[in-house]
């Protein structure tokens, strides 16, 4: 019995303490509450009507779309780099914009209006910040001007799953990078268009002059660019979609492109056509046709990777040239390879380490700069000699190191560039290699947002 009294009596005991400390934690709250509620009163009264105030401001603060029914995503990217150079008289150093894959920010956006059935827009503008193929040995800001806008995109599509997709508007050409097909993910630093990086500065002759050539005069990858126009796209099947677009009275082209993988391989491929039938007959204004294309393979368990670009342009009729002669330019082509190793280095992200060549043959032929009596000159020519040919040759190396947790790219790249001209007079044909070689050295970064 008295064991029984001396449980009570402890049980009873532990009950009350229980009781104490629930009684001690709801003083605890209690206060907490009371402090926290002085504090909201601080702020401005009523805690509720605080925070819709704060909401209401935020919202009069904050960019909004013009209705709810249209998606809106913005984007962009900044891409700088230090751009070195050597004509084999003088050298220097400009800080630019790399017209590789130049700094832009876009509009995009759709929504569905039946099953099956969208539409939407897109909108790109590109900065104009220096860019690395508009500055020269004489210019070391962008000539074309500083710090302007290009509206790149602007146009408004319809589209069925089933049906493709209609664009009118300022879009791309169907050779819009048909020759760009690159997984070697270093383009940043080196692709096809070998004319993006230096081709503003002019040719210098091996006596030190500089003459009214540039290097983007004796090669470029014929990319179509954009235009304003209207283009239809298939739908994808089995990795393919063809295209044509027609505008700007009169380029038209068409083309057929490919995305697909297996066994361990990527693969992207395109060719396109195009032509152009508002030439004049004037000088360096014939009519032409072009076919483009080129082809991009990955291996991924290794990271080896091959892309190749080509092309041809042909000049579909003669034209006046300078001296008021009619003559027909020869055809221009090109053909450009990269092998590349994409490799696993750091867990920063991969790092792309690449290899180019590329080889752009008669870009300046008679049907373009048969007058010019002081570009002949300058070439070693006389007074009866022409220009029949050209002949320019790019090597390249480079090294890009991506950072995946900033979306970012580190690249380092240089090149080499070559060109001999052929001319001819009453004798028969010569080459000239009057031309110093031309280096190259950029050192950058793009960063996407």
């Amino acid at each position: 019995m008295t064991e029984l009294k001396m449980l009570n009596t402890i049980n009873t005991g532990i009950l009350l303490k229980s009781k104490l400390s629930a009684v001690a934690l709801s003083a605890i709250c209690f206060l907490a509450s009371g402090y926290s509620l002085a504090q909201a009163a601080d702020l401005g009264g009523d805690c509720c009507v605080d925070l819709e105030e704060r909401i209401a401001e935020l919202e009069a603060t904050t960019a909004r779309k013009g209705n709810r029914k249209v998606s809106l995503t913005i984007a962009g990217q900044v891409n700088q780099m230090v751009m070195f150079w050597d004509d084999g008289s003088e050298s220097n150093a400009y800080v630019v914009g790399n017209r590789n894959d130049q700094t832009n920010f876009s509009f995009t956006g759709d929504a569905k209006f039946a099953p099956g059935w969208s539409a939407g827009y897109e909108l790109v503008l590109r900065v104009r910040d220096n860019l690395s193929d508009a500055v020269d040995q004489d210019n070391d800001n962008d000539v074309t001007g500083e710090g302007n806008f290009t509206i790149w995109q602007s146009h408004w599509f319809i589209e069925n799953e089933k049906l493709g997709k209609v664009s009118v508007g300022r879009a791309s050409r169907v050779t819009d990078t048909a020759p760009e097909n690159d997984l070697s993910e270093a383009a940043v630093a080196g692709y096809a268009g070998v004319q993006d990086i230096g081709g503003g500065f002019l040719l210098r002759t091996k006596g030190g002059d500089l003459i009214d050539l540039a290097w983007g005069d004796v090669g470029n990858h014929f990319n179509g660019d954009t235009a304003n126009l209207v283009r239809y796209d298939t739908p994808e099947l089995m990795g393919f979609i063809a295209s044509v677009s027609w505008g700007e009275d009169d380029i038209w082209d068409v083309g057929l492109k490919y995305e697909g993988e297996g066994g361990g391989f990527k693969l992207a491929a395109s060719i396109a056509y195009t032509e152009i039938t508002d030439g004049d007959g004037e000088f360096a204004e014939a009519d032409e046709s072009t076919i483009v294309g080129s082809f991009s393979v990955l291996h991924d368990p290794s990271g080896l990777n091959l892309t190749v670009a080509a092309g041809e342009r042909q000049f579909d009729d003669a034209i006046i040239d300078a001296d008021g002669d009619i003559r027909t330019a020869k055809d221009a082509r090109f053909i450009y390879a990269k092998a590349g190793w994409l490799a696993k280095l750091t867990g920063l992200g991969p790092t792309a380490f690449y290899g180019e060549y590329g080889r752009f043959e008669d870009f300046v032929t008679v049907g373009e700069f048969g007058g010019p009596d002081g570009l002949v000159s300058q070439l070693g020519g006389g007074d009866d000699t022409r220009i029949t040919g050209s002949d320019f040759e790019v090597f390249g190396v480079g090294v890009v190191q991506h950072i995946e947790a900033a979306e970012m790219q580190l690249y380092l790249g240089y090149r080499l560039h070559e060109v001999e001209f052929d001319l001819a007079d009453d004798l028969g044909g010569v080459s000239s290699n009057n031309i110093d070689d031309f280096h190259t050295v950029v050192s950058g970064a793009k960063i996407s947002f």
